[in-house]
């Protein structure tokens, strides 16, 4: 009867080390997977996402404080201009009508030129045929139409100086494109503000070049990334290249608050047909190649030889570990560049830590 009680109890161990064995095997099955990586499998997962939008550069024009007049516009909200386009100009009452009126006398001149020159041809024509009593006095006539012809001339280049000066002086009061882009908005209320002392708003916004996306990375993210690596959007409908990868953060620049993320990130896109400024958008983008692979720290070994540091990762064949040496291009915070050694096939095995 005592009996009893022992192979329940018996069964009761086995059952619970059969049950803390299976915990055993599945915690080092477990920890060994996140401490084994396929090469190949890694590269192909490896993704570093990038939240942000899409965006596009502006020119922003403002006007002069203080203005006595308004200026005068050369463009149209949607239009399209090239670098060095007229987009407005300060206007002057006086230059206005000082220029109209040299344009006139100028056009004057070059009506007189042009009787002068006909007269010149007449007489010319007449010189052929007439006798000798009528030809020193019709020569007498060119002669005089040719000193005539001269004035004329020196008069237009006059007004034509004049002219180019003015002009000059117009010009510099002209507002022009500083690249090519399209007129997005004119603020016409900002536009009869001329005579404010302080000008807060822009009259007119352009954009310029095409849309791209723009977001931001943290640190550990920005040290894996450079321009030109390729992205596609979470979606898959979109991919591009990257353009630009910040050294600085943007809290550096801006004096702002920290965030988080700081590191501004833009790209290319390769499609911008239905996207509009400020679409949300989200990238991947796969920083590591087969020949430049971004490995965890905790799969590489420094080590000291012929007071030299070489690196080591532990390869797995079969049953079988090996140390063998890589080639380290650059450390990050918590990943090293390997450019040799690692091929798709090789499996590897972290350190011990």
């Amino acid at each position: 009867m005592k009996r009893k009680w022992l192979w329940p109890l018996l069964l009761s161990l086995l059952i619970l080390a059969i049950i803390a064995g299976s915990g055993v095997y599945m915690t080092y099955k477990t920890n060994q997977a996140k401490n084994t990586i396929y090469v190949d499998d890694y590269i192909k997962h490896q993704t570093i996402e990038i939240k942000g939008r899409v965006a596009q550069h502006h020119a922003v024009y403002y006007l002069k404080p203080g203005n006595k007049q308004p200026v005068k516009l050369h463009v149209k909200e949607g239009e399209t201009v090239s670098a060095g386009n007229p987009l407005f100009t300060y206007t002057e009452s006086s230059m206005a009508d000082d220029h109209t009126e040299l344009s006139l006398q100028l056009d004057n001149k070059r009506v007189e030129k042009e009787q002068i020159e006909g007269q010149i041809a007449a007489y010319e024509e007449r010189l052929r045929t007439a006798d000798l009593e009528e030809t020193p006095t019709i020569q007498a006539q060119i002669n005089w139409l040719e000193s005539e012809q001269t004035k004329a001339e020196n008069n237009i280049g006059i007004l034509e100086q004049k002219q180019k000066e003015m002009e000059s002086k117009i010009s510099e009061q002209t507002i022009k494109a500083g690249a090519a882009g399209i007129v997005l908005d004119i603020d016409d209320n900002q536009l009869q503000t001329f005579t404010a002392n302080r000008q807060d708003k822009p009259i007119m916004t352009l954009s310029t070049g095409e849309q791209y996306f723009e977001g931001y990375a943290d640190r550990t993210e920005v040290e894996l990334l450079a321009p030109a690596m390729t992205f596609q959007t979470t979606d898959e409908e979109i991919k591009g290249g990257l353009t630009k990868v910040a050294l600085t953060p943007s809290s550096v620049l801006s004096k702002k608050e920290k965030p988080e993320k700081s590191f501004l990130i833009e790209g290319k896109l390769n499609q911008l047909d239905g996207l509009y400024v400020g679409d949300d958008l989200t990238i991947e983008v796969h920083p590591s190649t087969k020949d430049r692979i971004w490995l965890p720290r905790k799969y590489v070994k420094e080590v000291e030889k012929n007071k030299k540091t070489q690196y080591v990762v532990q390869k797995i064949y079969g049953n079988d570990k090996k140390e063998e040496a890589i080639t380290v291009e650059r450390k990050a915070k918590a990943y090293y560049l390997v450019t040799k050694g690692l091929s798709a096939i090789d499996k590897l095995e972290a350190f011990e830590k």
